[in-house]
């Protein structure tokens, strides 16, 4: 499947269009696929990130367990300015580069323990992190609603969550990709203007944390799948989706600004066949790596 250039037209009777559509600055909310499974959200002046991840080191060099830094260049390219950043695990693909990004933009960074250890190893203050609690929390950034779901990590390598664990307090930067422990793992349902948006970054869920009687969009992780029991079955009955937006299936050991290839094993060419077995009715719908869409919101 390729990405589409065709508007969504979700639950909202307002269509996704070109970032440059012609819809009043108060009542438009822009969202740009940072690859992987992060992403980028504006509205009314405030920009959210999630699991922003731009330095995509090579799988030779992450394989090398040499200590490595994020590419400031590649941050600095596609990254200007951020209010705050959700992280939804602490493995090396979801949060290497967000103790740098909070740097540079003064954004409050939010996830699990293992992620606050790493900022504040990093020399991020204190009042710049938070450990979301374990049972889940509601915050707001701007007319973003953020509500921190517990949920957890496919276990694709041979039943098991890759780099299981924590990130220590005793940290020290820069670590081996190996060091980036999993941490406790989070789903984000972000609620602005009237639109809803659940972020699941990995292909996992605890199915009663997760209950809602409708939803605008479902980011969804399809890497690692597979070795979820149901997985697409389980978190389309859950959430209730007007769309599906697939993530994490590009080889994101490659460059952001090269030809965006499909992750090996993914599945990728059966996931629409996959979701219309459960909801004949969902749409599906891919972005191109950068790509920025824009919606109207309700309110």
């Amino acid at each position: 499947m390729k990405p589409s250039d065709v508007p969504w037209t979700g639950a909202t009777g307002s269509p996704f269009a070109a970032a440059d559509a012609p819809i009043a600055t108060d009542r438009r909310l822009t969202v740009k696929w940072l690859g992987t499974a992060g992403y980028e959200l504006r509205a009314q002046g405030t920009t959210l990130l999630i699991d922003p991840y731009l330095t995509r080191y090579g799988l030779w060099t992450l394989l090398s367990r040499r200590k490595h830094g994020p590419d400031v260049d590649a941050i600095d390219k596609h990254i200007t300015d951020a209010d705050a950043v959700l992280v939804g695990h602490s493995h090396f693909d979801h949060v290497l580069d967000v103790p740098t990004i909070a740097v540079k933009t003064g954004a409050h960074v939010y996830g699990s323990e293992s992620t606050a250890n790493l900022c504040l190893a990093s020399g991020l203050p204190q009042t710049q992190v938070t450990a979301v609690a374990r049972g889940g929390q509601t915050f707001e950034v701007g007319p973003f609603r953020v509500r921190a779901v517990p949920s957890e990590h496919s276990r694709f390598l041979f039943g098991k969550v890759p780099y299981p664990g924590d990130i220590p307090c005793s940290c020290e930067l820069p670590m081996s990709s190996n060091h980036y422990k999993c941490g406790q793992v989070l789903s984000w349902h972000i609620e602005v203007g009237g639109v809803s948006f659940y972020h699941a970054g990995s292909a996992n869920l605890i199915d009663d944390a997760v209950q809602f009687k409708e939803l605008d969009v479902l980011m969804m992780c399809t890497a690692g799948r597979q070795a979820t029991d149901a997985f697409i079955e389980r978190i389309i009955k859950q959430t209730r989706p007007n769309r599906v937006l697939p993530m994490h299936y590009d080889n994101f050991f490659q460059p952001l600004d090269s030809a965006m290839k499909v992750l090996p094993r993914t599945q990728f060419g059966r996931l629409v066949d996959d979701v219309r077995a459960v909801d004949s009715t969902l749409d599906v719908q891919t972005l191109d790596l950068s790509q920025t869409v824009a919606l109207e919101t309700k309110s």
